[in-house]
């Protein structure tokens, strides 16, 4: 049990905490390991802290969010741009779609996610956090191995659209279409995070890999939905499709598809980068190995779909939910990684702008007041807020 604050000798009311029995700034959150300092009721394990989430403390780690799942560098407020970019993004595609105007919907489809998070790369400081040619390499590998896999089975995979679910597909053609070759899709999208890891990054920080592994994988998809859907350039402007085939290729190229591989890429970088604190070490990395599975699973799963050849409809509402579960496991990666990865030089004497609340608290590793992860934010945020630390006329927010 915690007790009441007391002031240390700088004057910061402090309390122990329940969980890692430190002294620490009173306030709603332990500053070193992030749980409520308070025990709250459908809390569960503090270990995981699920209604607050590491990067969006005022959102609960169960709600699928995209903005914050897809953004987590970026505060609150810095994230509404990106929600009326990813609206952009969906409504010209159905705008496309309802036109039939192919060449313009596999623009959107192929380029619209990798774009935005492009822009992402420079709102969130990662082209000053990370070495351009970290990044540089990362997109060059992606989209080279986007266009080489296309390349070497695009045959294949258009033949197998052509064949129902049946008698003609057993055996080996059922084991190429439905596990082989997805399989193989995934492995080279994640590759390019691999490689970038084998290579030794300047730093460890698990939203550093997330946006290797992200980026990656956008550029690996992007880059192999528009060397396969290609052909469709030189079908004339408008399309003769039906309007119903359209809007499905829409939802999946240009929303399911790329969803599920950011998650994916995104999720394996963080596991990647993540270098765990002394509390939980093997609790967190199993975590995030049966993730890396989990991911594995949903590819082989989606290659299975997508031989099965369901009405169009049904195809797309089960892309659509593979998305929506990838979106919500990487959201659980995050936030388990930002909780007991290891932390920046604490320094709790000293004041420090919380970017997500606004309050001024100590500078340690969560945000007493809200519970932010202080990593929840840029290493060239964090360098210049601390160079220029604000006045903190009072001790801090206190323990309600």
């Amino acid at each position: 049990m915690s007790t009441g604050p007391e002031p240390n000798d700088d004057g910061v009311p402090t309390m122990a905490c329940r969980v890692c029995e430190t002294d620490v700034p009173a306030g709603e959150f332990c500053g070193l390991c992030g749980c409520h300092l308070t025990p709250r009721r459908g809390e569960g394990p503090d270990w995981l802290r699920w209604r607050n989430y590491g990067a969006a403390p005022g959102e609960s780690l169960l709600l699928p969010s995209l903005a914050s799942s897809l953004f987590p560098h970026l505060p609150q407020r810095s994230r509404t741009p990106f929600r009326v970019g990813l609206a952009v993004v969906l409504l010209a595609l159905v705008a496309f779609a309802l036109l039939r105007l192919p060449a313009g919907l596999i623009a959107v489809a192929a380029l619209g996610l990798p774009l935005l998070f492009l822009i992402y790369l420079q709102e969130s400081d990662a082209l000053h956090d990370i070495p351009a040619r970290t990044l540089l390499l990362t997109a060059a590998l992606g989209v080279v191995l986007g266009v080489g896999w296309v390349m070497l089975t695009g045959a294949t995979v258009a033949r197998s659209y052509g064949v129902p679910l049946g008698a003609s597909v057993v055996g080996y053609r059922m084991l190429r279409d439905a596990l082989l070759i997805p399989l193989g899709g995934v492995i080279l999208m994640l590759l390019p995070a691999v490689v970038v890891r084998l290579l030794g990054p300047p730093t460890r920080e698990a939203l550093d890999g997330f946006i290797i592994g992200a980026l990656g994988a956008l550029t690996f998809t992007g880059a192999a939905t528009l060397t396969r859907l290609a052909p469709q350039f030189g079908t004339g402007l408008v399309s003769k499709r039906p309007l119903e085939s359209l809007l499905v290729e829409a939802g999946i190229r240009g929303v399911a598809s790329p969803l599920t591989a950011a998650a994916a890429g995104g999720l394996i970088g963080a596991a990647l980068w993540f270098t765990p604190q002394h509390r939980r070490p093997g609790t967190v990395r199993l975590v995030l190995v049966l993730f890396a599975v989990a991911v594995l699973a949903v590819y082989l799963g989606l290659g299975l779909i997508d031989v099965a050849r369901f009405p169009q409809v049904l195809l797309l509402g089960l892309h659509l939910a593979v998305a929506v579960v990838a979106l919500l496991v990487l959201r659980i990666g995050l936030h388990l990684a930002l909780l007991h990865e290891a932390h920046d030089e604490i320094r709790s004497d000293q004041p420090l702008l919380c970017p997500h609340c606004g309050h001024v608290v100590p500078d340690m590793a969560f945000c007493p007041a809200c519970g932010a992860a202080t990593r929840a934010s840029s290493r060239s945020s964090r360098t210049a807020r601390r160079e220029t630390r604000p006045v903190r006329n009072d001790p801090g927010p206190e323990s309600s």
